[in-house]
């Protein structure tokens, strides 16, 4: 989802128009894995060459929320993050969008909700574990500790701002 102001239409091909969108998920993969920018099988250059967006569609694909309606996903792993900006209705058109033999991993912070429909309250993240627990099959696992991505994420979240 957004932050601040629409970046409207984009020219190019799919891959092309998501770029912007997909960063950060190789600035995490990268993280992670401590690879670098140029592994091979990893990460592709886009064709410009100035980022590392496009991930292998063998082993990775990436989509944004608005091209699943109508999908069928099957035989995946399907982690969906910021869960917490989602509403209870974005968050219900992608879960049944699930098929047979798919594992669904939702991600989140509660204290970091940025959409501004939602509150730490009432988002698609909350509503998730507070209907589905108990089901067969769903299980939901809190992080607490005082691991964060930095102090000012620290200070701005303990501030309340």
């Amino acid at each position: 989802m957004e932050i601040g102001p629409k970046l409207g239409y984009l020219p190019g091909d799919l891959t092309e128009k998501t770029d912007p969108y997909m960063e950060y998920i190789v600035d995490l993969m990268l993280k992670l894995h401590n690879e670098h920018r140029r592994a091979p099988n990893a990460l592709a250059a886009t064709p410009n060459g100035t980022s590392l967006s496009r991930l292998n569609p063998k082993v990775i694909q990436v989509l944004p929320i608005n091209y699943t309606r109508g999908r069928n996903l099957e035989d995946c792993v399907v982690i969906l993050d910021e869960t917490q900006n989602l509403s209870r209705e974005d968050l219900r058109t992608l879960l049944t969008r699930m098929g047979r033999n798919v594992k669904v991993i939702c991600m989140g912070d509660t204290q970091q909700v940025d959409a501004p429909f939602n509150s730490p309250e009432n988002n698609g993240l909350n509503w998730l574990v507070r209907l589905l627990r108990g089901n067969p099959g769903y299980a939901h696992l809190v992080l607490r500790g005082r691991k964060s991505r930095g102090p000012i994420t620290d200070m701005v979240v303990a501030a309340g701002l």
